[in-house]
């Protein structure tokens, strides 16, 4: 019964994540080959509130760098997304959707719920997305895309798989694949869209081509079953069976979110 609640536990999230769970989104230990360093003086910085920050110079397009939108958006990737950081409640639309290529759609409590469930800043204390390239989207002015190359060290708590089951720390160095991302704001600047996950070039990295928290699954041991029969079957078994309190999709989303596929259905 536990192998089985593993294996379910271990599809859920995604831009990611390795579990399934409930209702429905960098390992540097021995082999690391990350080789994309920043600029010296460049690496995001952590002050002494726990906030990081990031040059802008390296970090934005310099045709974007003094938009607010794009300020907003650095901010909430580092320092509110509850999966670099904690998150901030009180920056998410009510209208919430979260979407990756495993996981979602998933609403505003469903994606606090698996993010505080797994609590991936936790485990990974050095988690750094390394993001750069942040530029509004020419077609819709409050769409903000950007590239993150994911590095960390699951060196800090266990990650929580939901019901008790615990995944030990075992040192493993992330050194991920660059992924696209995108936060679309409401015209209140409170997110209303993340999407994560969507890798660029599957074979950079150790993470075995994934995203997000998949490709952190994959690597600290808890593989991700490729899209198919398998997949499917445990996601939904997570959802509606497990409830572990992370989960691969939602049952209940805002009307404004459009498509029927949920979890890696159409990827």
């Amino acid at each position: 019964m536990k192998a089985q609640a593993l294996l379910v536990a271990a599809s859920v999230f995604a831009e990611s994540a390795g579990a399934f769970l409930h209702h429905h989104y960098p390992t540097r230990s021995c082999s690391s080959t990350y080789t994309h360093p920043l600029p010296m003086g460049a690496e995001s910085a952590v002050a002494d509130d726990g906030v990081r920050t990031v040059p802008p110079s390296i970090s934005t397009s310099s045709s974007d760098m003094n938009n607010p939108i794009i300020q907003l958006a650095r901010d909430f990737v580092y320092n509110k997304s509850g999966f670099y950081s904690s998150f901030d409640p009180s920056v998410y639309s009510d209208e919430f959707i979260f979407r990756g290529p495993y996981i979602g759609p998933l609403n505003k409590q469903d994606y606090f719920s698996t993010m505080d469930t797994f609590k991936i800043h936790k485990a990974l204390p050095d988690i750094n997305p390394n993001a750069w390239g942040f530029s509004i989207d020419p077609k819709d002015p409050n769409r903000v895309w950007y590239w993150t190359r994911n590095t960390g060290t699951f060196n800090g708590e266990p990650i929580s798989l939901g019901n008790g089951i615990n995944y030990p720390p075992n040192g493993a160095v992330l050194d991920g694949c660059p992924e696209t991302h995108s936060i679309i704001f409401d015209d209140n600047q409170k997110v209303k869209l993340l999407t994560v996950g969507y890798v660029a070039d599957r074979f950079e990295g150790n993470t075995k081509g994934a995203g997000a928290a998949v490709g952190i699954f994959n690597v600290i041991g808890l593989p991700f079953p490729k899209p198919g029969p398998l997949l499917k079957f445990t996601q939904w078994f997570g959802t509606e069976v497990f409830n572990g309190g992370a989960y691969s999709y939602s049952k209940d989303v805002p009307s404004w979110w459009k498509s029927s596929e949920v979890a890696s259905e159409g990827f």
